[in-house]
């Protein structure tokens, strides 16, 4: 699953992980993975985010989504993005959040209309790649809203 990213980022990516199970925030972050033969070939994690005071709405970040290399563009990333939007739509979560390339997460419906909505805690290194999904039919707010994340993901350098 390394291998997914480069030289580098691989770890961050994998400090970011191994953060995400030591901690137990409430909500729960979701862990999903791909197998075949035995083996763990794709993951993505979803943690939860907290909206500033007054806000009714609940919400998740998908981060990170991993696939390893001689598993991509087989489906495996988009079975595991379009599980986790299942199950937290099943779980009443409001918003879903991204920070990645448009051209994969927007034939999801992520878009950066509804991302707008929602204030990151640093400011972005790549803006064009923030995008939001309103889950349930739920109208993205009118004013943007700020909100904190997990403590995995509270790390200036992963944004």
């Amino acid at each position: 699953m390394v291998a997914a990213f480069s030289e580098g980022e691989d770890k961050v990516i994998v400090k970011l992980v191994d953060d995400f199970f030591s901690e137990t925030p409430r909500p729960p972050i979701r862990h999903l993975v791909a197998e075949a033969d035995n083996q763990v070939i794709g993951y993505v994690a979803y943690s939860p985010i907290y909206l500033e005071a007054g806000a009714s709405l609940t919400g998740y970040i998908l981060s990170p989504l991993a696939v390893s290399p001689e598993h991509q563009h087989g489906g495996v990333g988009s079975s595991l993005v379009k599980s986790g939007i299942e199950i937290l739509s099943k779980e009443g979560v409001d918003v879903l959040l991204v920070y990645g390339d448009p051209k994969y997460y927007e034939r999801f419906g992520f878009e950066k209309e509804s991302a707008r909505s929602f204030v990151p805690p640093y400011l972005l290194e790549y803006p064009f790649g923030w995008l939001g999904m309103m889950l349930k039919g739920v109208d993205a707010p009118k004013s943007p809203i700020k909100f904190e994340c997990v403590q995995s993901l509270h790390k200036s350098e992963l944004w």
